[in-house]
């Protein structure tokens, strides 16, 4: 009887020391083929009638558009009127609709911030290729090294139908985006009075994660994306050149990246690229993981999933993107210009995260966020400081690239709303479209390429 109570108390151990598996199982991965969409959001519409059910998304260009390729997106829904407009005098005829961030934006800013509701279109789609990765993850992906880090899953989310808060998040940052991405990219963060200086950079990115052929995360080395910035303007801006890579389990490494500067003609690594260092661009405003929503490892929090609720989220944000609106039209004081952001409503994963016991965040002790469920990105997240007071909010406005297709965030700000400023990155307005390739070679996403670049 001794042995077999050693044998219990060993494989009791040995169980507690696996990682807890993600993966459904394959009876349960078939509701992809049936109830639910490929990328796991619900086929069906809302009881209201007020999300419609997915048909597929627009999976090429419209026809009768005139979008060329290369060329600016043309809006398929310009046409579209607004239903109706939520401003502070009507927001709590809306309250289980609003996002926190968009509840505390109107409360701030009553006399000039407000969103216009739009029919909802359910536009997001992606390729065959991804629907099929996110079927195969379903069955196989987990979280591994205490839930930062990911194996057996590759190219899209790892958990299209998620289980937990961390789970979501992680499909946040696997999202597919494309492979290879080229964008050219202007930011600023406008004073209290309104005056702004633009800087602009060409951005690249290296999706390692959606890598065509990868067979398993462990073949990535640990690194999920390479990142090059190249600044344009203005001149403190012009010349320089930032890479990075971005790990997978941060824990295990943290995210690396180097940096050059042209009047010092050095190659000088990057210190302190994680968590709440500040973006010294931003003036103390927005934090490295805070871009694109989140950006980084989230192992200072534990992630509790609140649920699916339908909120109203910034969607097929084609205006506010347009070369006809000009950057004087969207940066306005304090906030911007909300005329131009189209809102509709959509079902989104809302988690919650808290710090772990013993961890710091100079910004963000507690964080709500709020996922669309067709994309998996970011929307939108409310932060608070150790002391519970809000200390930003920040918005995402989705995006549809159908001509690959593929839908992402565009461009992202963040409010700190005490201090009556923002930060806002990704605007292309001014700038050339978006590329789905990459300008230099990839061997030049290193210390050694910098050096290349940078004395050209």
């Amino acid at each position: 009887m001794f042995w077999m109570l050693r044998f219990a108390i060993a494989v009791c151990l040995f169980i507690a020391m696996q990682p807890a598996l993600a993966a459904v199982s394959p009876e349960e991965a078939k509701r992809l083929e049936s109830d639910l969409t490929p990328m796991g959001a619900e086929r069906a519409g809302n009881a209201a009638g007020t999300i419609p059910a997915w048909d597929g998304g627009l999976t090429e260009p419209p026809p009768g558009i005139g979008y060329e390729p290369g060329k600016f997106h043309k809006d398929p829904y310009a046409n579209d009127k607004p239903l109706f407009t939520v401003n502070a005098a009507n927001m709590a005829n809306y309250e289980s609709q609003l996002t926190e961030t968009h509840k505390e934006l109107l409360k701030a800013y009553p006399d000039s911030y407000f969103l216009n509701v739009y029919p909802t279109h359910r536009s997001c789609a992606y390729p065959k290729f991804v629907y099929d990765a996110a079927a195969r993850n379903a069955v196989s992906g987990k979280m591994v090294d205490d839930d930062n880090g990911i194996a057996r899953a590759t190219m899209a989310i790892p958990f299209p139908i998620p289980q937990s808060g961390r789970e979501v998040l992680w499909n946040h940052e696997l999202r597919y985006q494309g492979h290879l991405v080229t964008r050219e990219s202007a930011a600023t963060t406008p004073t209290k009075g309104g005056d702004y200086t633009i800087e602009s950079s060409l951005e690249q990115w290296i999706y390692n994660y959606t890598r065509p052929g990868l067979a398993k995360p462990e073949d990535m080395n640990n690194i999920q994306q390479y990142f090059m910035r190249r600044g344009v303007a203005p001149a403190s801006n012009a010349g320089t050149i930032q890479v990075m890579h971005n790990t997978m389990d941060q824990v295990l490494e943290k995210r690396r990246g180097w940096f050059y500067r042209p009047g010092e003609r050095k190659v000088k690594p990057v210190i302190g690229a994680e968590y709440d260092n500040v973006i010294p661009s931003s003036e103390g405003i927005r934090f490295n993981d805070s871009f694109n929503v989140f950006n980084g490892g989230g192992d200072r929090y534990d992630w509790e999933l609140i649920g699916k609720q339908e909120k109203f989220i910034p969607y097929n944000t084609f205006l506010l993107a347009s070369p006809e609106t000009k950057y004087t039209d969207i940066l306005h004081k304090s906030h911007l210009n909300p005329a131009p952001i189209r809102y509709e409503l959509h079902r989104v994963w809302v988690i919650e995260a808290k710090l772990k016991p013993g961890k710091q965040h100079n910004f963000a002790a507690r964080r709500l966020m709020y996922t669309d469920e067709d994309s998996s990105a970011g929307v939108a997240a409310a932060m608070y400081d150790a002391s519970g007071k809000l200390s930003r909010v920040q918005e995402a406005h989705l995006f549809d690239y159908y001509e690959v297709p593929l839908c992402n965030i565009g461009s992202d700000v963040v409010y700190d709303l005490s201090g009556g400023r923002y930060h806002i990155v990704g605007m292309r307005n001014e700038q050339n479209p978006v590329r789905f390739s990459i300008q230099d070679d990839p061997e030049s996403f290193s210390a050694e390429g910098v050096r290349r670049l940078g004395v050209r």
